[in-house]
């Protein structure tokens, strides 16, 4: 299992976070204006607890970093709920995020350059969690793009030689089952052999008497 949330399981996360709140607003608002049956009421119950035990399973097997920005986006944005788009996103895309920090100003083009730069030169072959790296938080608070192949980190990539060499390891398993084994091919040799011209057994030949 994945210790990070890729960017679809992130949103369905947080329209999770969404409709469970809702789920408890309407089942008490509903109930005020006496449009609500005892057994309807029950229904959205089970499935506000239902809802919140799947969201604690997956939030507790999430790596500390992934968990804290998955709160980051919705326990800690309480009195901003999350909507449509949520109150981070909209910050980080419109811009008042820069009134908290003072932010180095980069055109997107030059950012990408940069940030393809530093992925090439970090995640190319790298192994390590996503959870020990600082490379990881300014990629995923700037939006940078991911790759999401490696189980370690959704920036992790092999290197055209890796994946060169892993090739040529199953080819070369591969060829290792089909041949034959020294033992077996002793055993099968009962041939002429027309350099030396020594015709060889796999018996010792009766002398003459």
């Amino acid at each position: 299992m994945r210790k990070y949330l890729n960017s679809k399981e992130m949103n369905d996360i947080l329209f999770t976070f969404h409709l469970l709140e809702h789920n408890s607003k309407v089942v008490n608002e509903w109930q005020n204006f006496d449009n609500l049956t005892t057994k309807e009421a029950g229904h959205l119950r089970k499935a506000i607890t239902w809802t919140e035990k799947f969201l604690e399973s997956v939030l507790t097997r999430l790596e500390p970093k992934e968990m804290e920005k998955v709160n980051k986006r919705t326990i800690k944005a309480m009195k901003d709920p999350v909507r449509i788009l949520d109150k981070w996103m909209h910050d980080r895309i419109f811009g008042s995020y820069d009134t908290e920090y003072e932010i180095v100003k980069v055109e997107r083009p030059q950012f990408e350059k940069l940030s393809l730069a530093c992925v090439q030169a970090h995640c190319q072959d790298c192994k390590n969690s996503f959870n020990d790296c600082d490379i990881y938080d300014i990629f995923a608070d700037n939006l940078v793009p991911r790759a999401e192949l490696k189980h370690n980190c959704p920036y992790a990539f092999d290197s055209e030689k890796t994946i060169k060499e892993c090739e040529e390891k199953a080819k070369a398993k591969l060829e290792a089952k089909g041949k034959v084994s020294k033992r077996k091919a002793k055993k099968n040799k009962n041939k002429f052999d027309e350099e030396d011209e020594i015709i060889e057994y796999n018996f010792t030949p009766k002398t003459n008497k």
